[in-house]
């Protein structure tokens, strides 16, 4: 039965990005209250009459699964792994919003279905469907690993299964729904895994450093940015529509009863 939100119930969702200029760009245009869960802060926001809650994880699946943890005690109507991915193929175009029927940790262990209902429902509002997203434990960081890479999924993160699996684990609907910022062909001007700091964020000053003195570096960094930047503005207008989508009983997602 398709369970639709009330004046009583309102659908809880929680969306969760690596990095804060994944989010930056929405963040900046909602109106959110903090909330603070042991260590973790939570931006909640009403979107569509539904109450949303934002987190900002760090980057790789540690941190990702660590922040899961804390918000264990919350009740969630669906989960959202969200943010940027790098392209495995040439269909994934940078700029590209895709949502992968199914999540990858690239290692053998069994890969995480998204839920079909959220599937269909970012497809109809216009996301990219791709068979595989490919969660590392690390940067991959040039074209030579994406190609590598390619026979395993179509695009790469590295948060995004650790967000299923601890969904999984409490039954709760969940998809990865990622912009693509780098392109199949296109080497990383740095490791960035080399310039994280304690919170699983990229620290500027260390990347900076290590690009001092390398024209092209430089150059390749600016132009990442810039890509990442229009990645994430699109992830944003994407996502509002979505979560419009899903408040509304788009994807049939049953509301459970006000916490």
């Amino acid at each position: 039965m398709i369970a639709r939100q009330t004046a009583v119930t309102a659908m809880k969702l929680l969306v969760a990005y690596a990095l804060d200029p994944e989010f930056e760009p929405w963040r900046k245009r909602l109106r959110t209250e903090k909330i603070v869960v042991e260590d973790v802060t939570l931006y909640r926001a009403e979107i569509g009459g539904a109450r949303v809650d934002f987190v900002v994880t760090g980057m790789g699946r540690e941190h990702a699964a660590r922040t899961m943890t804390a918000l264990v005690d919350i009740p969630y109507d669906a989960c959202i792994a969200s943010g940027l991915a790098g392209s495995l193929k040439v269909e994934c175009a940078a700029g590209d919003v895709v949502v992968a029927e199914a999540v990858s940790a690239g290692d053998g262990q069994e890969a995480i279905s998204g839920n079909a209902r959220m599937i269909a429902e970012a497809a109809r509002c216009g996301a990219r469907q791709i068979v595989t997203l490919v969660s590392c434990e690390r940067v991959v960081a040039t074209a030579k690993e994406k190609a590598a890479l390619a026979s395993s999924g179509d695009a790469v993160d590295m948060e995004s299964y650790a967000v299923l699996d601890a969904a999984r684990r409490r039954s709760i609907p969940a998809v990865a729904i990622r912009a693509i910022s780098d392109r199949h062909d296109q080497d990383m001007p740095l490791d960035f895994s080399n310039a994280v700091d304690e919170r699983g964020q990229v620290a500027i000053g260390k990347v900076l450093l290590m690009a001092a003195g390398n024209p092209a570096k430089i150059s390749a960094l600016m132009q990442l940015g810039r890509d990442s930047k229009a990645a994430a503005l699109a992830l944003a207008e994407f996502l509002n529509a979505y979560l419009q989508a899903l408040a509304s009983g788009g994807a049939g997602i049953q509301v459970t009863g006000a916490s």
